[in-house]
């Protein structure tokens, strides 16, 4: 059987102090993306407000200092680096004088392979400690317990609609951790594919090799495609359980969007089956008081008089055309996204170090590009909504096999939902990767409880450690399976 060294693999260095610094850039990186993001609404909140000098620096020492304590985010994150590099080190020397006193070859065997995977077990240990430290907090648990007190549970809470809990069970609420626990399957899901990809090209079933064409398109349409079947999630989850989705979230989303609430009502009630064409009983949503406002026949907001809404009040005014309609949805939001992308940009500029009319003319084709991909996206949906509702949708089904009902119930908001996240293909591969695994783990929370009976609290720990530990075994082996900045800002970390 071959030996192996473990100065070969670099675990039994002497520690020095070259070891903790991953650990500190880890913790000082953590501690600013928690704390920066709070800072310009509370220095706001300071300036604008006539509160006592005390009161303000209290303030702002509160949210300086929310970040620091055993059970936040920058120790967990510290406490994870720390396990992937300075504890195999440990582990390894450990183990190696174990091997020198141990003389049954299985056992010798065993310290071997323990040695091999020192890396992924000291992650995995370590990412566990941490799950623990980050869910001992009472505060966060009894204001969730105050928030769902008398509330009815749901499914969710109990999967397992046999084996309910008896009479008087008081519920202990966890999933502080959940949106960290996505974040970081997504990720270690990705790891795992991209390495057993590559490790087939040294097998007889190599994609590559089978089928080069669909591999290259499968390759270049991965993405697009994750972030568009997140985005479809999400955006459904806005239309019709809004309270899925964080509240900031939603409310970027109903900013982008610039629809009348009184139309998402009616497609809610439409769907509920409280808005029904031809009935008297439909009449919950206010859609007369919206074509008044718009100048339009009162009668058009009236199901039992017009059957399907006409398409003219779905475009708040923008006139009959539909594809006039989309074009002013993506020429506005083109104009938003583009003050908030154009000084990004020009950020970037004044920070390099040399200044020239080809950086500037690239910088502004990126925020260009960036602010056509979020345009796209909001005139992709309310176009394709108009074609499956009254445009292209009743032409390929007849109104008795797919009802105008069946339509505005949820099949042309499924269509604005499948072909709005396509706009992604506007931009760079690079940062069609980024957007996807941005919006990933948000469609994913969507479809899970945000918060759930504590009692089944070890599956999302077991998921958590597992998935730490492939992320950090695969940064540190330098294989380039990490991908997108999220991959270059853990091996600077590390480094």
């Amino acid at each position: 059987m071959a030996t192996w060294s473990g100065h070969r693999h670099g675990l039994l260095r002497p520690l020095q102090v070259d070891a903790f610094k991953p650990i500190t850039k880890a913790y000082a990186l953590a501690y600013l993306t928690s704390t920066l993001p709070r800072l310009p609404a509370v220095l706001s909140t300071i300036s604008k407000t006539s509160l006592p000098t005390e009161k303000k620096i209290e303030l702002l020492k509160s949210v300086l200092t929310s970040s620091i304590g055993p059970n936040r985010f920058p120790t967990a994150c510290a406490l994870i680096v720390g396990g992937s590099t300075a504890l195999p080190h440990l582990l390894g020397n450990l183990l190696l004088s174990l091997r020198q006193r141990v003389r049954l070859s299985l056992a010798v065997r065993v310290i071997n392979l323990i040695i091999r995977n020192a890396t992924l077990i000291s992650s995995f240990a370590s990412a566990w400690f941490a799950f623990g430290l980050l869910n001992k907090d009472d505060g966060w648990a009894r204001r969730q317990t105050e928030s769902n007190a008398g509330q009815v549970r749901s499914t969710f809470e109990f999967p397992n609609q046999h084996h309910l809990p008896p009479p008087g069970y008081r519920m202990q609420y966890a999933g502080k951790t959940i949106d960290f626990t996505l974040f970081a399957l997504c990720r270690a899901v990705d790891v795992a594919v991209i390495s057993a990809w590559t490790n087939s090209r040294f097998t007889p079933f190599d994609p590559e090799r089978i089928a080069p064409k669909l591999t290259s398109l499968t390759k270049k349409l991965a993405d697009p495609w994750i972030f568009s079947t997140s985005s479809a999630i999400i955006m459904w989850s806005w239309f019709y359980a809004p309270e899925r989705l964080p509240k900031t979230y939603s409310h970027w989303i109903s900013k982008i969007a610039e629809i009348d609430h009184r139309l998402i009502e009616a497609l809610r009630l439409c769907r509920q089956g409280d808005f029904v064409y031809g009935s008297s009983i439909s009449s919950d949503a206010d859609l007369p008081s919206l074509c008044k406002e718009l100048d339009l026949p009162a009668e058009w907001g009236n199901p039992t008089v017009t059957i399907p809404i006409r398409c003219e009040l779905y475009h708040c005014g923008a006139g009959e055309s539909c594809e006039v309609h989309a074009g002013g949805r993506f020429w506005k939001a083109f104009n938003s996204a583009l003050r908030l992308y154009l000084p990004l940009q020009l950020i970037r500029l004044f920070r390099q170090p040399t200044l020239n009319s080809k950086r500037l003319l690239d910088l502004l084709q990126d925020a260009a590009r960036s602010s056509s991909f979020l345009a796209a996206f909001v005139g992709l949906f309310y176009y394709a909504v108009c074609l499956a509702r009254t445009r292209l949708g009743p032409k390929l089904f007849s109104r008795t096999t797919v009802t105008p009902q069946m339509w505005d119930s949820g099949l042309c908001v499924l269509a604005g939902c499948l072909a709005c996240g396509w706009s992604v293909l506007l931009e760079k591969a690079s940062r069609r990767q980024e957007i996807a695994f941005f919006v990933a783990p948000r469609a994913l929370a969507t479809l899970l409880p945000r918060v759930y009976d504590k009692k089944f609290q070890r599956r999302e720990q077991i998921i958590f450690a597992a998935s730490v530990a492939i992320v950090m075994s695969g940064v540190q082996r330098k294989d380039h399976n990490v991908r997108g900045m999220f991959g270059t800002m853990l091996e600077g970390v590390l480094r």
